[in-house]
């Protein structure tokens, strides 16, 4: 069998199966011709799947090594009679990591109290639900917006009204076009108005829930107010304008980890080997690299300080930077995106995009941090342990 795959599906590099003629290509240029005489289909979110790509081919299956389907028409797939598989939940804690990274570059440079504000996460699905586990576990006020399901216990389930007047707003939700519910836009112009003047609004879901026009409009009339996007409308390609102005802005990866890659390729895995009746196929963990365990020492400065909360808040945050510094990446990506899009030929901003996501592919989570916190408060500890960190004396 033909089974055609998105090289940077990790683990895939240099993937010998008995029977099956494997062919990698980069998911933005897997074309119909290439899938013509497939069996199976196995992508990411750059890879639309749709009739275009597959109306002429002899795929059976398709599945995506992501949590989000909105890159996959399936409605048409159900109607060929194709099978798809998703990785539903895989990335869930690397996004919440990233939110919490996030949070981490305010409390260094605006002196953010956390432990002071109102965090809504609306889109309460595996990644949502992840973020306010981890949010409650730090001791930070949540409250949930979700009119489709309430699975997470004791937290208070508001309106989206009164979800936009908290201290931190974070968007989870699919994106979806149509229903009394549908995501497409909004957050418009007017609920942009409607949150508060000093509102951080983090979107780490799909870049098309918030006006991208009406943000950048709104930045530019309030250039003070923080935003965080990790995905964009018409990604590889978004506005330089809008980029230049948020406070945070990364190429689509925060669920990019070497830990949500290797559970999303086990999922994608287990499905295919599933659907055609085959032995399990068994993920090549090295070809993602060295799991390579990071070991970092931490002094408090003072034991005068040792039990000052703002103190532990700013240590707790230059830990987490260091281990995923996201305004570093930031400034990296918007400079060298800023000079791409001055470029005569379109690609070159998507080129930037994706050049940026390939840097990130040995990123770890929290959980492969050991830090060694000798002589820290017990709040502090405490804290680093709910992030994920691993504590050594």
């Amino acid at each position: 069998m033909k089974i055609v795959a998105d090289e940077n599906i990790l683990t895939l590099s240099g993937k010998k199966s008995k029977n099956i003629n494997w062919v990698l290509k980069s998911g933005r240029e897997i074309t119909s011709a290439d899938v013509a005489d497939a069996d199976a289909l196995l992508v990411r979110s750059v890879t639309k799947v749709d009739a275009a790509l597959l109306g002429d081919s002899s795929v059976r299956f398709v599945a995506t090594a992501t949590s989000g389907t909105d890159h996959l028409d399936l409605d048409w797939l159900a109607a060929r009679g194709i099978g798809v598989a998703d990785a539903a939940g895989a990335n869930a804690n690397a996004v919440a990591e990233y939110v919490l990274a996030a949070l981490a570059e305010l409390i260094l440079e605006d002196d953010l109290a956390l432990w002071d504000k109102t965090v809504a996460v609306i889109g309460v699905g595996n990644v949502g639900t992840a973020l306010i586990r981890k949010l409650k576990a730090l001791g930070v006020t949540c409250v949930a917006c979700d009119p489709l399901q309430q699975r997470v216990s004791k937290i208070d389930y508001v309106s989206l009204e009164q979800a936009l007047q908290a201290d931190i707003i974070c968007l989870h939700t699919p994106l979806t076009h149509e229903g009394p519910h549908a995501t497409f836009n909004l957050i418009n112009d007017e609920r942009l108005h409607t949150m508060n003047p000093d509102a951080v609004l983090v979107n780490a879901g799909r870049g098309e829930v918030i006006d991208n026009n009406a943000l950048l409009a709104h930045l530019q009339r309030f250039p003070d107010r923080r935003v965080v996007l990790d995905v964009w409308a018409n990604e590889p390609r978004p506005s330089a304008q809008l980029l230049d102005r948020v406070f945070i802005g990364t190429p689509h990866i925060a669920g990019y980890s070497v830990e949500a890659k290797l559970a999303a390729s086990q999922c994608v895995f287990n499905a295919l080997s599933s659907h055609f009746s085959l032995d399990r196929l068994q993920l090549n963990v090295g070809a993602g690299g060295p799991l390579r365990v990071h070991d970092q020492r931490y002094e408090q400065k003072s034991e005068s300080l040792l039990y000052c909360e703002k103190t532990d808040a700013r240590m707790f945050a230059s830990i987490v930077t260091r281990s995923f510094g996201l305004r570093a990446l930031y400034r990296r990506f918007n400079d060298i995106y800023q000079v791409a899009s001055r470029s005569d030929n379109p690609m070159d901003g998507a080129e930037v995009f994706d050049s940026i996501r390939r840097e990130l592919t040995e990123r770890r989570e929290f959980g492969a941090t050991h830090v060694h916190a000798a002589g820290f408060s017990p709040r502090l500890s405490a804290w680093l342990h709910a992030a994920g960190f691993v504590l050594q004396a």
